[in-house]
């Protein structure tokens, strides 16, 4: 346990903290970032007089757009052998051109907010069922589909923002993430994203190869596995793919757009005047 002194120097934030045990303020001073249990997601202004941000006992859950509640994919679904909470993303059917126009970046961070709520909630629950501390949870990225569209410069820009608040307020949670089903594409996208991870994040992110199957069960028992990924659990309709609680996404109707366009900022541009040209060297990373 630590000691009265540095619960002492905390007094000031203790109270305002989602738990004030051991096991929560171990986390952060674990944590890549260096240990500092008042920080507070980006969604929120600072704490005043602190380098910090402070991280406030999360808000209620917001009222989702319906655009981001019927098309932004992913979802907890099942515990591996540990009694830690699994959570699915669904890369390829996720239309993140159609969400960014129909929504704002702001609404898609309170969303993805709300789900890592969910997760340490549900941990804390398990905790308490299983008589044992549970803090992290098992990620699955399913990637099949994952193509040009999705390393759409503003997609890129959303998701980085997305891991920077994942990194900053929830040290220590995750377990490992399962790569599943990736193209030959993800080394291009992993490295438009893997800066925002810390070295300890990168070192968790484990691709599997064709007998992805029988490495999940390795972790997963099979009754907590949809059948749509190896498994033998389905919704109470037969549902193979468990839709209930994973959510598939899919195009977004574009009668949802509130605009039509993002201001992008690249960092070099050129002017090609008609009748000249203009070399650009490229690293071509995948045939």
């Amino acid at each position: 346990p630590f000691s009265p002194q540095f619960r002492e120097n905390l007094k000031d934030v203790l109270p305002s903290l989602p738990s004030q045990d051991d096991y929560f303020l171990l986390k952060w001073l674990r944590g890549p970032r260096g240990g500092c249990p008042w920080r507070r997601t980006s969604l929120s202004p600072p704490f005043p007089g602190r380098g910090c941000r402070v991280l406030l006992s999360p808000p209620p859950p917001p009222i989702l757009l319906q655009v981001i509640r019927k098309y932004m994919s992913g979802g907890m679904c099942g515990y591996d052998r540990e009694g830690s909470p699994i959570w699915y993303e669904i890369i390829g059917p996720l239309d993140a051109k159609g969400l960014l126009f129909s929504a704002s970046k702001q609404d898609l961070l309170k969303n993805k907010f709300r789900d890592c709520e969910v997760l340490r909630h549900e941990c804390e629950e398990q905790s308490k069922k299983l008589g044992r501390k549970i803090e992290m949870v098992l990620m699955v990225y399913d990637c099949e589909g994952l193509g040009l569209k999705h390393l759409w410069k503003p997609a890129v820009e959303t998701y980085g923002e997305l891991l920077s608040m994942f990194e900053e307020n929830y040290p220590e949670s995750l377990k490992c993430l399962f790569i599943v089903k990736a193209p030959k594409i993800f080394p291009v996208a992993y490295n438009l994203v893997k800066h925002f991870l810390s070295e300890d994040t990168r070192k968790k992110v484990v691709v599997l190869g064709s007998n992805w199957k029988e490495v999940l069960q390795k972790y997963i028992d099979p009754e907590q596995i949809p059948v749509e990924y190896g498994g033998t659990l389905m919704d109470p309709n037969g549902d193979p793919k468990c839709s209930s609680k994973i959510n598939y996404g899919g195009d977004v109707p574009q009668h949802y757009y509130v605009r039509d366009q993002l201001v992008q900022q690249y960092e070099h541009t050129v002017v090609v005047n008609r009748g000249s040209s203009h070399q650009v060297e490229y690293e071509i990373l995948f045939p």
